[in-house]
């Protein structure tokens, strides 16, 4: 089989290597084998790339912590009958069996711990490509937006990073539940992705203020929640914009670093500081904002096809447009696409 695997560290487009020839996966116990459609790429492989993630695996590894697909093998354990189901879920990449690649391995919830509790059917009606687009972007908006911030039709909410995989989620999703966006991005081009989303506002970063743009759009009062997959700089601007009461979400560090944000301060504006990551729920948990997200999706409400779609080939070249941070939606990779 074909997979790209990077067996030193530094930048993707130095050292993903494809190899063309690799020797076909075996399901362990527990585990199913699936023919990838497509995967997933985010701003976590880059950072395995450079060492510089909690979850990095040992060299060498395969990138890409998602894929979408059929399952074609079944380990110790696993029903047979699951041969030919199509599916989407987190990758044992950390046992050197990521997405990016012919072939993954994917562990079966109940069977396995650690990352194996999202192994979720697709529909027929969507393509590998938007299944991989669904999966960790919308489960991690669902999770911030709803089950931690617990948004209503009345909450403003302020999105960073508004153009990227999480953050056009993040907008989708605000705008699904009845909420008001405020999107944040970098640039003309990110910024009319943003309108083109849904946003109700964008502030353009490289043009405006955070902090007073925002508190403009909302008559002084502030944003009611604060989706935040950037941190730093752009992070602490936001929290200045924060209204009483407010909750701040934390998502990541794009920036490359986390907000300076200290806890006095949340405290004299009854500020709730909040994190997120779809991580450590239950199967049953992970089910059910699937099932509310593909609700959505076959309603219209959100759209999982706006992403940048890479073949095989280019993947290095995908992950370097993540790490310049030119990413429009989601990076995915094309890989074995079943055609209509």
């Amino acid at each position: 089989m074909r997979r790209w695997i990077v067996k030193s560290f530094g930048e993707p487009k130095d050292v993903w290597t494809l190899q063309d020839n690799a020797a076909s996966l075996e399901p362990g116990p527990g585990q199913v084998k699936v023919k990838v459609e497509a995967c997933g790429l985010g701003l976590p492989d880059v950072l395995m790339c450079r060492d510089n993630y909690p979850m990095t695996p040992p060299l060498p590894f395969t990138p890409s912590q998602e894929a979408a697909g059929e399952i074609i093998a079944t380990g110790e354990g696993v029903d047979e009958a699951l041969i030919g189901t199509r599916v989407v879920g987190p990758t044992l990449f950390l046992e050197q069996a990521g997405g990016l690649a012919d072939e993954c391995l994917m562990a079966v919830p109940g069977l396995d711990d650690g990352v194996s509790s999202g192994l979720l059917l697709i529909p027929d009606e969507m393509t590998g490509i938007e299944a991989a687009g669904l999966y960790i972007p919308y489960q991690t908006a669902w999770v911030a937006l709803v089950r931690r911030a617990k948004i209503t039709k009345y909450d403003v909410v302020l999105v960073l990073g508004a153009s990227g995989s999480s953050g056009n989620a993040a907008v989708q999703l605000a705008k699904a539940r009845g909420a008001r966006v405020i999107a944040v991005a970098g640039g003309p081009e990110k910024a009319a992705f943003c309108k083109s989303i849904g946003a109700d506002e964008v502030i353009d970063r490289k043009q405006q203020d955070i902090t007073e743009a925002a508190l403009q759009l909302t008559d002084g009062k502030g944003v009611s929640i604060v989706f935040d997959p950037v941190g730093g700089k752009a992070a602490r601007a936001a929290f200045e914009a924060t209204a009483f009461e407010g909750r701040f979400i934390f998502i990541g560090y794009a920036s490359g670093e986390w907000p300076s944000i200290a806890p006095q301060e949340a405290v004299m504006r009854n500020i709730s500081l909040v994190g997120a990551m779809p991580m450590g729920f239950s199967a049953n948990d992970v089910l059910a904002i699937h099932q509310n997200l593909v609700k959505h999706w076959q309603e219209g409400a959100i759209d999982v096809s706006n992403n940048q779609v890479f073949d095989f080939a280019d993947a290095p070249t995908a992950a370097t447009h993540i790490a310049d941070g030119k990413v429009e939606g989601k990076v995915i990779v094309q890989i074995n696409v079943k055609q209509s």
